[in-house]
């Protein structure tokens, strides 16, 4: 979900049992997105909405970075959801739409940090196999 999506979320425009909240998203349009952990249902059962600005969200990640060393703002998150469910498996068509993407470029972006390695370990649990067991024992990477 974008910054400026998560800044307008009201209670009412959460569905608990399917998991979702319709967002105002880019070019004023409307959309589903996921709606979260129990965190946030926690959060919105006692408040009408988040209580702060984007502009405050964004100073809120601003101080959470320099108070962790770690580099942290909205985008960081959204990027971070992109790569996390292509490791995890899930299709880029699948990430582009949980994620509101309009085209599969950004995801396809996201999606190169994916590396050889990442991607044999995936298709060895998908699989149900590694390579090994069915008596290859080149490495691969130096093969492709």
């Amino acid at each position: 979900m974008r910054l400026s999506e998560a800044a307008g979320v009201k209670v009412k425009d959460f569905n608990w049992n399917e998991g979702t909240v319709i967002v105002l998203g880019k070019g004023n349009r409307y959309r589903k997105a996921l709606a979260g952990n129990g965190v946030v249902k926690d959060w919105f059962s006692t408040h009408n909405d988040l209580e702060i600005t984007r502009d405050g969200i964004a100073t809120m990640l601003k101080r959470l970075g320099k108070a962790t060393g770690i580099h942290c703002n909205a985008h960081s998150f959204r990027r971070g959801f992109c790569v996390h469910n292509v490791k995890s498996g899930l299709s880029n068509k699948v990430i582009q739409s949980l994620g509101g993407w309009e085209t599969p470029n950004m995801v396809s972006h996201y999606a190169a940090s994916l590396t050889f390695d990442d991607a044999l370990a995936l298709y060895q649990e998908k699989n149900g196999y590694s390579l090994a067991d069915i008596g290859i024992q080149a490495d691969l990477a130096t093969l492709l």
